[in-house]
């Protein structure tokens, strides 16, 4: 592109995210500020993509209309597939101008520019304002080498320009277009940048201070995402609670604008919390949200007191602990507790008497992460001093330390294996809960022990859910004690309440001459007349939204013998996404359907 034209340029923003749910927020705020600060009319346009898409289409879009700039916001997840989509742009395009910013383009600029050459200029740090002057600067009006944050190539190397000054104040990013290609996936809001700690496997602590953008456009942009029709809206901050009132105003306005039905029903915000910042007046308040507003991720890290010592992580984590079970005990909040396996001084007995503590806690989900040496951060410096082997190449995750050996790592991922599929998923509370209380060992020993049996039975690493089932049913059935019958009634139980439609798997089907009796009681209507969970169900059964098996063992009801389990599939819980049960003695449901006057079933 020639220096004297006074004309914009064409340009292409794009972010490759790790999944299609996940929307990016990065490239709009770059558009809005660019839309804001350029002196030159430029053209810009925000593509999507992800990692699952041949490159080879994502150079096909990024290409289109031969524009004159493509940027890419690079990190940890995308850093591996960028490398594939580089040099197919360069051939398709090789005047376009390939400009590279975000965290992997940021930190340790000289090994990043080296492995991409593709990429003319690296913009380090924060984009809002060095972004627009490089589109002004590269179109004429300005020079690259006032641009702060701009990495170039010169003859005597690599030439960083000064950082540019903190953000303040963000551009709307939230314009037309953005809403048209959000098409209901995952929303991020960023209220705040920075955070107040300084945890060493973090780079958000890098700056001394939390700041902080003006609440009332934060409020007003949560209400616009709220009513885009997303169901999921993250507030990316770091420690969103770190300033208490803040966070107490934001979340006070969320729950007034559900209740005057500004905010609709089935959208939730998601923040990262510190569990033990929470004080009585937050938890008052928070124990009054309406169910499924909110979702918490509590990031734990570990419970190992040199541990959290050695990463610069300050925790009370009794403390953590009490507010976790006061939150989860109300139950009208979304739980997830993450873990970090490979820290510091942290072996594996260590690492699983505290992923047990944390499995103890009953979150709705339990992530068991693995330590990644993230450039920039003050554990990639110590790395060697501490004894942390890593993969090279992004995501640069542990490969073993002084304190956990590549077999003692590969166990944990057996363990994330299975805790993934079998917590995580939602879809078998009833049936953890009981083979672990017959396990004679700890959560994380079960969840390894479970996936060895899966692998020695060659279940596939992404087994369909009836596979996962039937290998749930006979690896829990070999524990001593647990009755077959009961485990399959608590299977059945579990995945009628989890999953709309289908039939059960093939393990847990029985003959049985009364349950062709059921189905048409319930068609003709005669059900009806039982009231209760049992109204409309002619209408319901109809409409694919209940379901109904038999159980044999007399789990979940008094009396023991047969039972009637109903699944009302209306209206999922909005925390944990479990459809409402409904259990009668199967002799009375037959007696109630010729005389419906009498006592109503056990709904759970």
């Amino acid at each position: 592109m020639s220096g004297e034209s006074r004309t914009g340029l064409r340009v292409v923003l794009c972010q490759v995210n790790s999944q299609y749910i996940h929307s990016a927020l990065a490239p709009w705020s770059l558009a809005a500020a660019a839309g804001a600060r350029c002196a030159l009319p430029h053209t810009l346009r925000v593509e999507d993509a992800n990692i699952n898409q041949p490159p080879e289409q994502v150079a096909d879009r990024l290409c289109a209309g031969r524009p004159d700039f493509i940027g890419l916001c690079c990190y940890i997840w995308n850093a591996a597939y960028l490398r594939r989509l580089l040099p197919l742009l360069r051939r398709r395009l090789p005047e376009v101008l390939l400009v590279a910013g975000g965290p992997q383009a940021s930190f340790d600029c000289g090994d990043f520019s080296a492995k991409n050459p593709e990429f003319d200029y690296l913009l380090a740090g924060e984009g809002e304002i060095s972004f627009p002057r490089l589109l002004d600067a590269l179109a004429g009006a300005g020079r690259p080498e006032e641009v702060p944050g701009l990495v170039r190539r010169t003859p005597d190397g690599l030439v960083q320009n000064p950082p540019p000054p903190p953000v303040t104040e963000l551009d709307d990013p939230y314009t037309p277009a953005y809403f048209e290609a959000l098409q209901g996936r995952i929303a991020y809001l960023e209220g705040s940048r920075g955070c107040p700690f300084h945890c060493a496997f973090c780079l958000s602590g890098r700056e001394d201070r939390l700041r902080q953008f003006p609440l009332g456009e934060t409020l007003e942009r949560a209400v616009r995402l709220a009513r885009s029709g997303c169901r999921t809206i993250k507030f990316v901050d770091r420690t969103f609670n770190a300033d208490r009132q803040r966070a107490q105003e934001i979340w006070r306005f969320l729950i007034a604008r559900r209740a005057d039905g500004t905010i609709p029903e089935g959208v939730c915000f998601h923040f990262e919390i510190g569990a033990d910042l929470f004080d009585a007046e937050s938890l008052q308040l928070l124990a009054g949200a309406p169910a499924g507003l909110f979702q918490f991720e509590a990031g734990l890290q570990s419970f190992s007191p040199r541990t959290l010592k050695a990463v610069a992580r300050a925790a009370d984590n009794d403390r953590i602990c009490a507010n976790l079970l006061a939150l989860r005990e109300r139950g009208n909040i979304h739980l997830h507790i993450d873990l970090i396996a490979g820290l510091p001084y942290e072996d594996a007995a260590a690492f699983a008497a505290g992923f047990d503590r944390a499995y103890a806690l009953q979150p709705h989900q339990l992530q068991l992460g693995f330590l990644k040496l993230l450039r920039g951060s003050p554990l990639w410096d110590q790395a060697t001093a501490l004894g942390l082997c890593f993969d090279p190449a992004p995501p640069y995750a542990v490969t073993s330390t002084r304190w956990l050996s590549a077999s003692d790592l590969a166990r944990l991922h057996d363990a994330e294996w299975a805790l993934d599929r079998l917590h995580n998923s939602g879809r078998y509370p009833r049936t953890l809960a009981e083979l672990l209380d017959r396990w004679q060992g700890g959560a994380l020993a079960f969840f390894a022990a479970f996936r060895g049996f899966c692998r020695a039975g060659g279940l596939s690493d992404h087994p369909a859910q009836d596979a996962l089932t039937a290998a749930l049913f006979r690896f829990g059935g070999a524990l001593a004690g647990m009755s077959e019958t009961r485990l399959r009634d608590l299977l059945c139980m579990d995945l009628l309440s989890c999953r709309r439609g289908g039939t059960l798997p093939a393990v847990l089907r029985r003959q049985d001459p009364d349950f062709g009796r059921i189905a048409p009681l319930i068609r003709s209507g005669r059900a009806d007349a039982l009231g209760g969970a049992f109204a409309d169900a002619r209408a319901r059964y109809a409409g694919g939204l209940l379901r109904f098996c038999i159980l044999y063992s007399g789990v979940g009801c008094c009396g023991g013998g047969r039972t009637l389990v109903l699944a009302d599939h209306r209206r999922a819980d909005p925390v944990s996404g479990r459809y409402p049960l409904t259990l009668l003695p199967l002799t009375e449901f037959f007696a109630r359907c010729a005389d419906p006057s009498s006592a109503p079933a056990d709904t759970r």
